[in-house]
């Protein structure tokens, strides 16, 4: 299955490749922009960002093979991991749409908001019906992060992030996806709680204790494959992969909001040695610790 990458996605759209894209890799990005008449079919396939759409009219979503109908106003939060496509049926297609990376989220929403939203638990139903008054006030937000992206205003990304937020939470809402009181939702509640306990990390004297699935289960005194078990229904990812994200996310933070080098912050988030880190980092990344550094900064 093919994974589309901003770039690619550009250049199908026949749109313009935004300068840092062209330049730079892993650098941080968003774009919103309205949606026209669409009556032809996007690709089927994965995708290296997210994205969320906002659809007045009518059309067939597919995701994973399996087709959701869609009549009236609709938003989709897709995930990059599930393949996925629209189909526009009615000739007039309104609405909004906005991607971004992992890198211009950096941190600004919290992992067990994450796996309550469709956009990154693939568990999820990804199309949520509108009624009128959601309707307007998705398309307030949208039109805001299209005003704040044209400005010149200097903290402009940081509103848009927290608009993205308020989306993503209103999505949660509507999904109806709410910790329920039962055993599971207590046992992810206390996972999430000891997890956040360790971050963000504020002092190389104080590196990260708790870095594996094990080590999590002996502090909530449980079995690591219960522990495993609960976590892979409820959010679509293992207990390694949960732990190994918040790390990835701890180390893009530390290098862009600090001075610290890369042996300090390696020391600091577990790894025996610099090289393990800068390798670990690449895999999860596709770039090295420092030139991130150089390439974040460079954006801000």
């Amino acid at each position: 299955m093919h994974t589309e990458t901003l770039q690619q996605f550009y250049e199908r759209t026949k749109q313009p490749m935004p300068a840092e894209l062209a330049s730079q890799a892993n650098v941080s990005h968003f774009n919103v922009k309205q949606r026209t008449c669409l009556n032809r079919m996007t690709p089927y396939n994965r995708r290296d960002y997210y994205k969320i759409c906002l659809i007045i009219g009518q059309g067939v979503h597919l995701a994973d093979d399996k087709e959701t109908p869609l009549d009236g106003a609709s938003i989709i939060f897709s995930n990059p991991d599930v393949p996925s496509c629209y189909q526009g049926i009615s000739e007039t297609q309104t609405g909004y749409y906005c991607l971004f990376n992992d890198t211009f989220l950096l941190n600004s929403i919290r992992q067990e908001v994450r796996y309550r939203s469709a956009l990154f638990n693939p568990a999820i139903q990804a199309v949520i019906p509108l009624n009128i008054e959601d309707q307007e006030r998705f398309l307030y937000l949208f039109s805001e992060m299209e005003r704040l992206l044209s400005s010149t205003y200097t903290y402009k990304s940081d509103m848009i992030r927290s608009l993205l937020q308020m989306i993503i939470l209103e999505g949660i809402q509507l999904q109806g996806v709410v910790a329920s009181e039962n055993t599971h939702d207590r046992l992810i509640s206390r996972f999430f709680g000891l997890l956040n306990q360790q971050f963000p990390v504020d002092s190389p004297e104080n590196p990260l204790r708790l870095l594996t699935p094990a080590s999590y289960a002996d502090q909530l005194s449980i079995h690591v494959n219960h522990l495993n078990n609960v976590l892979k229904r409820s959010t679509g990812k293992t207990t390694r992969e949960i732990i190994h994200e918040r790390i990835v996310e701890e180390a893009k933070t530390l290098l862009l909001n600090t001075d610290w080098d890369a042996a300090q912050i390696a020391y600091t988030l577990g790894f025996e040695y610099p090289s393990h880190f800068n390798k670990y980092f690449k895999q999860n990344t596709r770039t090295t610790p420092l030139l991130f550094r150089e390439q974040l900064r460079q954006a801000h």
